[in-house]
């Protein structure tokens, strides 16, 4: 017997987690979804073709609750296009999305929702915990406004983080977004898509989100560091095209932008493996501003180095 009847209405909020082999971890996500003190959502779990128990454990909970709806995806697609299926089967007004391997805060919808209603934010961003091997630590977003350029260099520059799951978001601005099919790096260009085409952005300072690090992760994991780079770089390519289109000089971004970039360029030059993909030089070849601030960048790091090192 199931616990909510089917509902007549749209739900306020759909939640969307996109689900590939965390057996260990999916119990602990479904379960503080379900003991929101909000309780206008639907949540829909993708199954991306996991090979583990977590299909079946998806099935368990949908037949008793009416609320949770599954998808098994037919082939795998990878988290951003499984965000994608779940958006497009989803009915609620605003979009929240869960990461499989982490867990909310049990009030965390009924402050969002009401943030979000009461100031009539596009976006509501807020604060995470940051999880591993036990302990906890709170990652604060450095909001400093509402002006979009503003914004979308802290977003770059990671004052605030890029993350889709710490951000509640009216789902008709998602009619607009495009989803990369590559899954790493693809928060970047769909969150500012999402920031492009918002009319207002709000910020909750507390933390209502629980971010596992989980060593298996397409980034974490030493067995897909490769793939995972080259599909940054992907990403990276698909979001300097984004905002080219939307904004006839990037220099307003400046040195936000270029700084990161020679961040990654950085990191691809330090990395021998890496070294050898040509493919990862067509981000700098596509925006060759980077090279201006390149020096600036290098001394930045090395003052940094020697700090560090005198502090050793």
């Amino acid at each position: 017997m199931k616990l909510f009847s089917q509902r007549d209405e749209m739900p306020a909020i759909s939640i969307i987690v996109p689900v590939y082999n965390v057996e260990q971890y999916l119990h602990q996500c479904i379960n503080s979804i379900l003991a929101q003190t909000f309780t206008d959502f639907e949540c829909i779990l993708v199954n991306d073709c996991s090979s583990d128990n977590s299909p079946g454990i998806c099935d368990e909970y949908a037949e008793v609750d009416n609320r949770i709806k599954v998808i098994h995806n037919k082939s795998n697609m990878g988290s951003s296009l499984s965000r994608k299926v779940g958006l497009e089967n989803s009915s609620g007004e605003y979009i929240q999305f869960v990461d499989s391997d982490d867990w909310i805060e049990n009030d965390m919808l009924e402050k969002l929702y009401r943030k979000a209603i009461s100031e009539n934010y596009d976006i509501t961003i807020y604060d995470c915990f940051y999880v591993k091997n036990g302990t906890k630590e709170i990652i604060k977003q450095e909001f400093s406004g509402f002006d979009k350029t503003a914004i979308i260099k802290d977003i770059i520059s990671f004052r605030v983080r890029t993350y889709l799951v710490n951000k509640l978001v009216k789902k008709d601005l998602y009619f607009w977004v495009e989803f990369p099919e590559d899954s790493c790096s693809e928060d970047y260009v769909i969150t500012i898509q999402n920031v492009c085409n918002s009319k207002k952005i709000g910020y909750i300072n507390e933390p209502l989100y629980n971010y596992r690090y989980n060593a298996q992760s397409l980034s974490n994991n030493i067995n897909t560091r490769v793939n995972a780079r080259i599909e940054e770089n992907r990403n990276w390519r698909r979001l300097i095209n984004i905002l080219m289109e939307k904004y006839d000089n990037l220099n307003i971004f400046e040195p936000d932008l270029s700084n990161r970039l020679n961040w990654l360029k950085e990191t691809y030059g330090a990395d021998k493996d890496l070294k050898k993909i040509k493919e990862l030089n067509e981000l700098f070849k596509l925006y060759p501003n980077t090279n201006y601030y390149y020096w600036k960048f290098l001394n930045f790091i090395n003052a940094l180095r020697k700090k560090i090192t005198k502090r050793v």
